[in-house]
């Protein structure tokens, strides 16, 4: 089909420059072509906006990065309970950008956590499809495509809040790939080492991220061949921040990696539920029907990329650039299918699904784009009706909707404040009661829950560094109506440095394998003889009590232990710093008998046996979420 002229069309006389200014009649030509191409970049980017808006709120998960932003703002470190460095949260910008807003703003966190990531989502759409439409604009005029797949997958506006970090991976994403559509020769080397420390950042925002920094410095690379010096200083840009932080991340923790990430296995391989994970985003929402025809327009802009011949160097030059977000879509893809998916449905995989749409968000205008741009508007039109039953929260066993389930418990369909879960989360009226005659109980207490998630209380030993010790089976609120100064002792490992080491010795919901039994909480926290009535409530024997008390004081455990709660001097920060790859690898048995013979290299004899006890344990009830 014919196209508009382009700027480079306007011819010049023989011997004279082209003139940058084009004739009336052009411009006349091009001005549509111009509104066009900015509603293709307003009205979706609009029309996202509202629908995150509509389905604002913040998840338990995301309560979770609000109290070490409470903690930093208090004096206390970037810590989830005082007096031990663990880093429950995985996005570090995001935290510490949350701790910003929250002192310059005075405002709630869980309020500010839901704003931020519902503008920078905004922004990061906005940026990504104007990126795509000047990596095409040279084409003539562009048509929407992928862009219909975020206007119509409910997820993407669900997490465009939230509170987690996927409003800022959001941002980040749109802002590299706006950055890299806009690398060339011959600019200035402060915008191209800008550009290379933006894509740096992407093991900040998120550590999984770390592939689509790798794919979009490569193709930097590719585009602008700088020399050895030049490579080494995209590569110093680059690199600097994130290696500073990991240097601090090591000497302060004591471990390579964010907390959830030895708690949720990181390095694990699951690829069957990992399919499955994919299957339950693709299929719910009718996905499969457009991925044969995404991956067409994505390979004939390849094909047509790639069979440039006018002038090569531009061409092999833009192949890089259209290649890096679909490498970088394709190897996160595989990771998530690789360590099985997320308990969250369709979370984990969104960030790759936007890298391999990128491309094709708006496609240049052939007849088979038109066709194909066609075929997507019925898709979209039939996906959105009440044709498509929506998803439901008990559809699959490996996830479930996070957003259906946390706004029926709470009774409130935009969630957006710590109080609203404070008051209103069901499990936590008795909490809040508790927690406060703990806090003015005479002696230290314990509070835990036993088989039917009733929470109970015992005494702790007089020397405990804290007043109130608080199981937390849902992390995020827990840790929202506790008081800084009580440790709230993660369930789940996300924040408990000795849970997330746990072995992972068997495979169940996604993230939550790991389940710290009141046996080792009992031996960390209770006084040493605790009352019968209390240990058969937590269903733990005393004499498998006795053993995780043991291990607790034995080995890597005891050394564990010390990386987070000994003072950290400059020998501590050292030791922490030498040791940290072989304390990120470390794991011990979740079984306590096990773990004492393994650590403390005595097995115990009276009535210590693993039979013995594992066979009580059977017996006993099982405190599982």
């Amino acid at each position: 089909m014919t196209t508009p002229a382009t700027p480079e069309a306007v011819p010049s006389l023989p011997g004279q420059r082209a003139s940058s200014a084009r004739p009336p009649a052009v411009a006349e030509r091009l001005r549509p072509v111009r509104w066009w191409h900015a509603a293709l970049v307003a009205v979706p980017t609009a029309a996202l906006f509202v629908l995150g808006y509509r389905r604002r709120w913040i998840c338990d998960d995301g309560l979770i990065y609000l109290r070490p932003v409470r903690q930093i703002l208090a004096g206390h470190g970037p810590v989830f309970n005082v007096g031990e460095r663990a880093e429950s949260s995985t996005g570090t910008l995001w935290q510490w950008l949350l701790a910003l807003a929250t002192w310059v703003t005075g405002e709630d966190p869980a309020f500010l956590a839901v704003g931020l990531g519902l503008l920078l989502s905004t922004a990061g759409f906005g940026l990504a499809l104007y990126a795509t439409g000047r990596l095409h604009r040279g084409a003539g005029l562009l048509l929407p495509a992928g862009v219909f797949v975020l206007l119509a997958v409910p997820p993407f506006w669900s997490y465009m809040t939230s509170g987690l970090e996927s409003g800022l991976g959001t941002f980040w994403t749109g802002l590299s790939w706006w950055l890299l559509t806009g690398t060339r020769r011959g600019r200035r080397p402060r915008v191209t080492y800008a550009a290379a420390f933006v894509f740096g950042l992407g093991p900040l925002v998120r550590p999984d991220l770390a592939v689509v920094t790798v794919c979009f410095l490569a193709a930097q690379w590719w585009v602008l061949r700088p020399s050895r010096r030049g490579t080494a200083a995209l590569a110093a840009s680059a690199v600097a921040l994130p290696l500073a932080y990991e240097v601090f991340r090591a000497g302060y923790y004591g471990v390579l990696v964010p907390l959830p990430a030895i708690a949720k296995e990181a390095s694990a391989s699951d690829w069957g539920r990992g399919a499955g994970y994919v299957q339950e985003t693709l299929g719910p929402y009718w996905l499969w029907p457009v991925v044969p025809v995404l991956a067409a327009l994505a390979a004939l802009l390849v094909r047509r990329t790639g069979r440039q011949r006018r002038d090569r160097a531009p061409g092999r030059a833009s192949l890089a650039v259209l290649a890096a977000p679909l490498a970088a879509g394709a190897l996160l893809a595989g990771y998530v299918v690789r360590v099985g998916g997320d308990y969250m449905h369709a979370r984990m995989i969104l960030p790759a699904l936007l890298l391999l749409l990128l491309p094709v968000l708006v496609v240049p205008a052939t007849r088979f784009t038109g066709v194909a741009s066609a075929l997507l508007v019925v898709w979209l039109c039939a996906a959105v009706s009440p044709l498509r039953t929506p998803f439901d929260v008990r559809s699959t066993p490996g996830s479930f909707n996070v957003r259906s389930s946390d706004v029926e418990g709470l009774g409130d369909h935009n969630p957006v404040r710590t109080a609203t879960w404070v008051a209103n989360w069901p499990a936590l009226p008795e909490g809040r009661g508790m927690l406060a005659r703990a806090a003015w109980a005479p002696r230290p207490t314990l509070l835990y829950f036993d088989a039917a998630r009733r929470l109970h209380a015992t005494p702790m030993r007089e020397d405990s560094p804290y007043h109130v010790v608080i199981v937390g089976r849902h992390l995020g609120v827990t840790g929202a109506a506790a008081p800084l100064d009580a440790y709230v002792n993660d369930a789940w490992g996300l924040a408990s440095p000795v849970g997330a080491h746990l072995a992972l010795e068997r495979w169940s919901w996604p993230g939550h394998e790991k389940f710290l039994r009141n046996y080792w909480v009992f031996a960390e926290w209770a006084v040493d003889h605790p009352p019968e009535r209390d240990l058969l409530r937590a269903g733990a024997p005393r004499d498998v009590v006795e053993a995780a008390r043991a291990a607790l004081g034995c080995g890597e455990l005891a050394e564990l232990k010390a990386s987070v709660r000994a003072p950290l001097t400059a020998e501590r920060f050292w030791r922490n710093l030498t040791g940290a790859a072989e304390r990120t690898r470390f794991r011990f048995a979740r079984w306590p008998a096990a773990a004492e013979r393994a650590l403390c290299d005595r097995p115990r004899q009276a009535g210590g046996s693993a039979a013995g006890w594992i066979g009580r344990w059977v017996q006993s009830p099982h405190p599982m979420k």
